[in-house]
């Protein structure tokens, strides 16, 4: 019967360091061998100001402050998410037409707990969009409060 080999205490020590770093220094020379790729620019039309919830025809219709958003493209839009002050967010079940408009009050942005926004006590700093668009590219937008187009007075927006 042939005698087992046995490793050394060195040999076996560079065999678990071996074991231990090859796969690390792999992921290493993935990560930096990939080229980053900024996210494509989403084209919209965007401003804050009141509108008449569910719609200005309803019996029961109240105005609230908005999110005005306009799809200016010729594509549709996919996944839309924005995000208001990069803590409360609101996601658009449907897809945004080509031309298409979408009225969404402040009230329905919330944080992860649901906690709902403030309009009248906390500020509207930095508005985010992101939408899929047909190359299944997320294309994103980040708007400032105060470049947002206003119509009309809407409180808490800076």
């Amino acid at each position: 019967m042939p005698t087992p080999h046995v490793l050394s205490r060195s040999q076996l020590t560079a065999a678990l360091i071996l074991v231990t770093l090859f796969p690390f220094g792999v992921v290493v020379w993935l990560y930096s061998s990939q080229p980053d790729f900024d996210d494509p620019v989403l084209e919209v039309d965007v401003r804050v100001g009141p509108w008449a919830w569910p719609n200005p025809d309803a019996e029961n219709a109240r105005t609230v402050p908005c999110v005005l958003l306009k799809n200016p493209t010729s594509d549709p839009w996919n996944n839309l998410n924005l995000s208001i002050n990069e803590q409360f967010h609101f996601f658009h079940p449907e897809t945004v037409g080509a031309g298409e408009e979408v009225q969404i009050p402040l009230k329905f942005f919330h944080t992860k707990g649901n906690a709902y926004f403030p309009p009248e006590s906390q500020p509207l700093k930095l508005l985010t969009i992101y939408a899929q668009i047909p190359s299944g590219a997320r294309a994103i937008v980040e708007v400032e409060g105060r470049q947002l187009g206003f119509i009309g007075p809407v409180a808490g927006v800076e």
